[in-house]
C-alpha cells in the first residue's frame, strides 16, 4: 500500500537522522541543543496526530452496535485497547488514551453510514498542523466534553475551545498548565457543575493495601480533592525544611560527619515515611481508640537468642513476612510494641511490656537538651522524633527497665532507624549525645558532640 511504503520511507531517513542527531550531541552549543530538541518534538507531534487519527478509526470500526462484524472482535480481540496493545506493543493505558481522543475528535456517525462534522475543529486543526501536543489536546477535548454533557450552549463550548486552544499556542503552555486553565475556565463557564463532580469523585474514593509476593505491602488509593489536600498539606509541611526549632549551630566536628550522614532518600521513599509517621503519631494519640485499656500496638513475636544476640527476625501479627532484629531493636526504643519473647522449645518467656518507653516528662527533657533529632545536619523537630536508648535496652550494662534521661536520644523515625542499621554509634559523654563514626569515616572514631542546645559552650573533649 502506498501510505505505508511512504511511512517506511519516512521512518528508514528518520532513523538516520536521529542517528546523526546522537552522535553529534555532545558537539551542540546550548542553543542548538534546544533548538533540536523542539525539532524533535514536533516530528513527535505530527507521529502523536497520526497514531490518534488511526486509533480513532479503530474505534469507530469497534464501536459495540457493529458486535462480531466490529473491527477488534472479528480480528479475535475482545476490545479495541487489546487489538490496539497487539498491533502497537504499547500499554492498555496508551491505547486506551489514543481510542477515547481519536473517538471524541471524530463526527458522530449518521443514520446513513456517514460521518458528521468534528465536533472540536479548533482541536483537530492545530493537532492536524502540528502546532497543538497530543496531551494538550485530550485535556482541552475532555474539558469541552464536560461542558457538553452539562447541557452548555454549542456556542459557548465552541468558544472555551478556541480559547483554550490559542491560549496555549500562544503562551506557550505545558499540558499541565493547559489542565490548570481548562478547569478554571471551566467552572466559569458551568458554576453549578461542582457538585455533581463532587458526588462522583465521593463515589470513586478508595484505599486497597494487601501483602504482595515480595513481602512488601502495596496498595493504591483515590481520594476526593477536599481528602487530596489534607494528605499534600500534612506531607508537605513534615518534610518542609522550616519546622525545625531555630538555626542550626554546627560545630566543625559536626561538619566533618555531613558528607556521610546526608539523607539519600528519594522524594517517593520520604513521602512513605512521613505517611508513616503521621499514622504513628495519630495511633498514639490521646483520641484514638482503646482496646482493652491501649492504643493501638504492633505486636512482634521473636525468639530470646535473637533477641539478645540482635540477629533473626520477627515477626508482627498480622504480616507474613518477617522484619530483621534490628528493626525489632528500633521498635521497642520508642514504639507501643508488645513483644511476645520465645524460649528454644517454642515456650513463651515473656508477654507484654515493661517499663522501657520514655514518659512524657522524661520526652520534654530531652527535647530542651536535644532540640529535635540529634543526627547531624537533621532539623527534624523534637515533636517528630523518637527516643533512642543510647546503651541497648538489653544491653548488660543497661538492664531493662532502666529508662533514664542520660541514656535517651532523640532520633527522627530515618535516622532512628538508620542507627539501627549502620556502623554509626550513640554514645552519652557527661549527659550529651555524641555520634562516633565509622573507621572508613574517621580511623580514630572520635565521638562528636551532636546536641542542638545553643545555652552551652564548646564541647570539651576528653582524650
Amino acid at each position: 500500500m502506498e501510505i505505508t511504503h511512504r511511512l517506511s520511507e519516512i521512518t528508514d531517513d528518520l532513523r538516520a537522522v536521529m542517528g546523526e542527531i546522537s552522535e553529534g550531541l555532545g558537539g551542540l552549543s546550548d542553543n542548538d541543543l534546544l533548538e533540536v530538541m523542539a525539532a524533535v518534538e514536533a516530528v513527535g507531534r505530527a507521529v502523536s496526530a497520526g497514531q490518534v487519527r488511526v486509533a480513532g478509526e479503530v474505534a469507530v470500526r469497534s464501536r459495540s452496535e457493529l458486535g462480531d462484524e466490529g473491527l477488534s472482535r472479528s480480528q479475535n480481540f475482545t476490545s479495541p485497547v487489546k487489538l490496539v496493545t497487539s498491533v502497537t506493543g504499547v500499554s492498555a493505558r496508551e491505547s486506551k488514551a489514543r481510542l477515547e481522543l481519536g473517538r471524541r475528535m471524530r463526527g458522530a456517525m449518521l443514520l446513513g453510514g456517514s460521518e458528521g462534522p468534528a465536533p472540536f475543529p479548533a482541536v483537530d486543526q492545530a493537532v492536524d498542523e502540528g502546532r497543538l501536543g497530543v496531551e494538550a489536546a485530550s485535556v482541552i477535548v475532555r474539558q469541552c466534553s464536560d461542558l457538553v454533557v452539562r447541557g452548555c450552549a454549542p456556542d459557548v463550548v465552541a468558544s472555551a475551545e478556541q480559547t483554550l486552544v490559542d491560549e496555549t499556542l500562544t503562551r506557550g503552555l505545558s499540558a499541565d498548565q493547559t489542565a490548570k486553565l481548562a478547569i478554571h475556565l471551566r467552572e466559569l463557564l458551568d458554576p453549578d457543575g461542582a457538585e455533581p463532580r463532587d458526588e462522583l469523585h465521593q463515589q470513586q474514593r478508595s484505599l486497597t493495601i494487601a501483602q504482595a509476593s515480595d513481602g512488601m505491602i502495596r496498595g493504591k488509593f483515590a481520594l476526593t480533592p477536599e481528602q487530596g489536600g489534607v494528605w499534600l498539606a500534612s506531607i508537605q509541611a513534615m518534610q518542609s525544611p522550616r519546622v525545625g526549632n531555630g538555626p542550626r549551630f554546627l560545630g566543625e566536628d559536626e561538619a566533618m560527619a555531613q558528607f556521610a550522614t546526608a539523607d539519600t532518600r528519594t522524594q517517593v521513599q520520604k513521602n512513605a515515611d512521613t505517611i508513616t509517621e503521621l499514622l504513628a503519631r495519630a495511633a498514639g494519640s490521646p483520641g484514638m481508640p482503646r482496646i482493652n485499656g491501649a492504643t493501638s500496638t504492633v505486636n512482634v513475636h521473636i525468639t530470646l537468642d535473637d533477641l539478645q544476640t540482635g540477629r533473626g527476625v520477627g515477626w508482627i501479627d498480622g504480616i507474613d513476612e518477617p522484619i530483621p532484629a534490628s528493626t525489632v531493636a528500633q521498635l521497642r526504643c520508642h514504639s507501643p510494641l508488645a513483644a511476645t519473647v520465645f524460649g528454644d522449645r517454642g515456650e513463651i518467656l515473656h508477654h507484654g511490656k515493661t517499663k522501657r518507653l520514655f514518659t512524657p516528662a522524661q520526652n520534654r527533657a530531652l527535647a530542651a537538651r536535644d532540640g529535635g533529632c540529634v543526627w547531624p545536619d537533621c532539623d527534624r523537630p523534637p515533636s517528630y522524633c523518637e527516643t533512642h536508648h543510647a546503651d541497648e535496652w538489653v544491653a548488660d550494662d543497661h538492664p531493662p527497665g532502666r529508662t533514664d534521661i542520660d541514656n535517651g536520644v532523640l532520633l527522627c523515625h530515618f535516622h532512628h532507624s538508620h542507627l539501627h542499621k549502620s556502623a554509626w554509634k550513640l554514645i552519652m559523654r557527661e549527659g550529651v549525645p555524641h555520634i562516633v563514626p565509622p573507621r572508613w569515616v574517621d580511623i580514630t572514631q572520635t565521638p562528636i558532640p551532636t546536641t542542638r542546645r545553643r545555652t552551652t559552650g564548646p564541647q570539651h573533649h576528653a582524650a
